[in-house]
């Protein structure tokens, strides 16, 4: 039991109450036979590894084997739908057992209260419960419920800029796949460590804490090791070709999903409000329009494409014009 002090109440951390005792482990677990449930505050280990706690009652029936079907909501009526994810895995190995191969939002931080029902059908559902009022807290905002000893405790161990270098290498590489008619980005390790550098405005991140991300992102497989190959002129393939050089690239491939009716009232008015904003260079399709791009966009696209660092032919794809990273809205 932690023995140390807690944290004097400030005026952000009395907002939410959490009265029941935590250790790190599931409490509040109903079995009905037919479902399993039970709630945990988020710790920093959950976090960097991608994992989530679960009772004796669903371990001893759940099959390890076999993949699982998440889904995360928000709401106290838990009907808002914030993401869903296929893949997830029980571990019934160590203590306690674990769902590995999640991957929490960026908003979640230690001591986030989570509610999480599991049916024997395979579903899982996890929610978050949202404060009437948002606090700040260490710089952060907080929408959800949450245990301030434990965001007090683990936010200096976890470090909360962690999840900032994440979002980062996540910026790079999104940006980097509209450079690709699929969305995707493949590239060594080392370009997107400089990429991430590049884009980061201000109080660029070590390396160190880029390749922790990195590493990260692996681990919940929202990046992944491909094989390409590197010709003697030193140009990148995917897939390799005969003769080159074997060489591991990281991929990204984005995951899209329709919106949800309540998160885009949660935008309404967004598009109003936009200040100076500085827009990433993209692809946009042309083709169909009987149009061709100018050369000094294939010159552009060519030019930012090696730059990069990118597996690929640095040529414009057919069927699309190149827009150069600019600012809009002045």
């Amino acid at each position: 039991m932690d023995s140390r002090p807690a944290p004097p109440q400030t005026a952000d951390l009395a907002q939410v109450v959490v009265e029941e005792p935590d250790g790190g482990l599931p409490h509040s677990v109903i079995h009905t036979g037919l479902t399993v449930e039970w709630k945990f505050h988020v710790r920093a280990e959950h976090l960097l590894h991608g994992t989530c706690p679960v009772p004796a009652e669903m371990a001893d029936r759940a099959a390890p084997q076999e993949p699982l079907d998440l889904t995360f909501l928000r709401g106290r009526n838990r009907i808002g739908i914030l993401d869903q994810q296929e893949g997830v895995k029980l571990r019934t190995e160590g203590d306690p057992p674990l769902l590995t191969g999640l991957t929490w939002q960026p908003f979640v931080l230690p001591g986030t209260r989570v509610s999480v029902r599991w049916d024997t059908w395979r579903k899982l559902r996890l929610a978050y419960t949202p404060l009437d009022k948002p606090v700040v807290f260490g710089g952060t905002v907080v929408r959800y419920a949450y245990d301030p000893k434990i965001m007090t405790r683990e936010l200096a161990a976890f470090d909360a800029r962690v999840d900032r270098v994440e979002e980062l290498v996540l910026i790079a590489l999104r940006e980097l796949g509209y450079l690709d008619e699929k969305g995707r980005a493949l590239l060594p390790r080392e370009a997107l460590l400089r990429n991430t550098m590049e884009r980061a405005q201000s109080e660029r991140p070590p390396a160190n804490k880029i390749d922790g991300a990195i590493d990260r992102l692996l681990s919940r497989r929202i990046l992944t090791w491909e094989e390409g190959g590197v010709n003697r002129a030193g140009m990148l393939h995917y897939p390799a070709r005969r003769g080159d050089t074997p060489v591991p690239l990281l991929c990204y491939t984005p995951k899209l999903r329709e919106a949800e009716r309540e998160e885009l009232r949660d935008d309404v008015g967004a598009a109003y409000s936009m200040s100076a904003h500085r827009v990433a260079g993209h692809l946009m399709r042309i083709g169909h329009l009987g149009k061709e791009a100018s050369p000094e966009a294939r010159a552009a696209y060519r030019e930012d494409h090696k730059r990069a660092g990118l597996a690929g032919p640095h040529e414009l794809p057919r069927g699309f014009t190149y827009v150069r990273d600019h600012v809009r809205g002045i």
